[in-house]
């Protein structure tokens, strides 16, 4: 009978990319915050450019990360 065998292979990343990740968290809850303010204070374009853009950068992040 065949043994099964599986290799994990860790990947560390340079200092620098968990630099932008830092920025792009940062820009995110800004962009977040911006959103529901807005909403709350009755600028529904505002806050739909907000909530677009942290859409779209949250995605372009989840992509990269997840990128090799």
């Amino acid at each position: 009978m065949a043994e099964d065998r599986y290799t994990i292979c860790i990947r560390r990343r340079p200092w620098w990319i968990w630099l932008i990740a830092a920025a792009w968290l940062l820009l995110e809850v800004l962009l977040v915050q911006t959103a529901v303010a807005s909403h709350r204070e009755s600028e529904p374009r505002a806050a739909l450019i907000s909530w677009g853009l942290a859409a779209v950068l949250a995605a372009a992040g989840v992509w990269a990360w997840r990128r090799r």
